[in-house]
């Protein structure tokens, strides 16, 4: 069995995946499920608007995190028993969850058949697109011309792990090239990938959130070439000596939230293209934990718990959403909020919160670590 790299955790890291994906949770149910939440929170601030883009974060975060574990594995050369072990473990990580939601899923859909009289595995529910689902290419509709919107996820939030998995295979390959790079050569490949990410956004759907079918391959690649070159940043740790980091971190956050508060219609791909890099110092700035209040925040019981079942609140929360749905036409009849008043709303976004990490709680005890840990200690232990 290939040798698993050790590596120190960067704790304030796992907390801003929980703020991710908590934030990715109120955007979908506020402007999905529940729209009457959507417009009253937009009428303070379009901050849980523009949710989606922390989808972009995690993609940046997933590069600069890899690198950190990964980085003496392929340093020198890409070992096919090590490529092996590491596909395998990114497998392990991500598709016990993805295919317990799926299966939850399928069991809603029988549900439906029973309780709603609805006809069962029609629409997105299909069975070409369980079989998309299944074998992880649920984002890659060929039959869906232009391929920049294809239906085929049952749940919505894992197209993002199909085309995640994608870069995995290739990963290994980018940083064995990138980390030959020096200081000026890693500028230039960071500026190409980001300006690349801004053609990507003018010349397809406008914005970020509708790039999903075969261009989202290259969404989430060059992303995480931004987050691999944000690493070598950090490795070198020369910007330590010239900026302060809790400067950056108030600059970071700052910028982030005049970003994620407007809502441009007008120049939308621009909007959301220049979030991109100051996530990359978001992250730069509190990965080293220098005991101030922001660190120390991160670095919380509460936030740190948040970070480690991030991905079953990330992957549960909207079949959770459909079970509500479908519970909820059940018994009252009608959508659900239909005459919600402005409190019951905020009140419900409040409830569901509060459910989704009683349920990633749950998921992520039972299911997420256990078929992880199974998987990893079956299939590694062949190699």
């Amino acid at each position: 069995m290939p040798k698993i790299s050790m590596y120190n955790q960067i704790n304030s890291l796992t907390a801003l995946r929980g703020i991710a994906a908590l934030v990715v949770v109120v955007h979908h149910f506020s402007y999905y499920t529940l729209p009457k939440t959507g417009s009253n929170l937009s009428a303070y601030s379009n901050f849980f608007r523009n949710g989606y883009l922390w989808v972009d974060f995690f993609f940046i975060l997933s590069g600069f995190i890899m690198t950190h574990v990964y980085i003496e594995d392929f340093s020198l050369k890409v070992n096919p028993s090590k490529y092996r072990s590491y596909l395998l473990s990114r497998f392990a990580r991500i598709y016990p969850l993805h295919i317990f939601i799926i299966s939850l899923l399928i069991g809603l859909e029988i549900l439906k058949l029973f309780l709603l009289n609805n006809s069962a595995f029609t629409g997105k529910f299909n069975l070409t697109a369980l079989f998309a689902n299944i074998f992880l290419l649920q984002a890659f509709d060929l039959n869906c011309p232009p391929l920049f919107w294809c239906d085929t996820y049952w749940n919505e939030p894992a197209w993002s792990i199909s085309v995640e998995f994608v870069i995995y295979c290739i990963f290994p390959f980018l940083l064995f090239l990138l980390l030959r790079n020096n200081k000026i050569n890693d500028l230039k490949v960071y500026v190409f990938a980001l300006f690349s990410i801004l053609l990507l956004i003018a010349f397809t759907r406008g914005n970020l959130d509708s790039i999903i079918g075969i261009p989202s391959i290259a969404r989430c690649g060059l992303e995480c070439i931004l987050g691999i070159i944000t690493y070598k940043v950090y490795r070198r740790g020369n910007y330590r000596n010239y900026f302060n980091l809790n400067l950056l971190a108030i600059i970071a956050i700052t910028w982030i939230i005049l970003i994620m508060n407007s809502y441009w219609n007008y120049w939308r791909s621009l909007h959301d293209w220049l979030i991109l890099p100051v996530f990359s110092l978001l992250i730069l700035a509190v990965s080293i934990n220098n005991n101030s209040l922001i660190s120390n925040f991160l670095n919380s019981r509460l936030m740190l718990y948040l970070g480690t079942i991030s991905y079953s609140i990330y992957m549960v929360h909207w079949f959770v959403q459909e079970l509500l749905k479908t519970l909820w036409i059940y018994k009252f009849h009608h959508a659900f909020g239909k005459g919600f008043t402005e409190y019951e709303a905020l009140t419900s976004l409040g409830v569901f919160l509060m459910i989704i990490i009683l349920s990633a709680s749950l998921t992520y005890r039972f299911v997420e670590v256990p078929m992880r840990n199974y998987l990893k200690s079956t299939i590694l232990a062949k190699q």
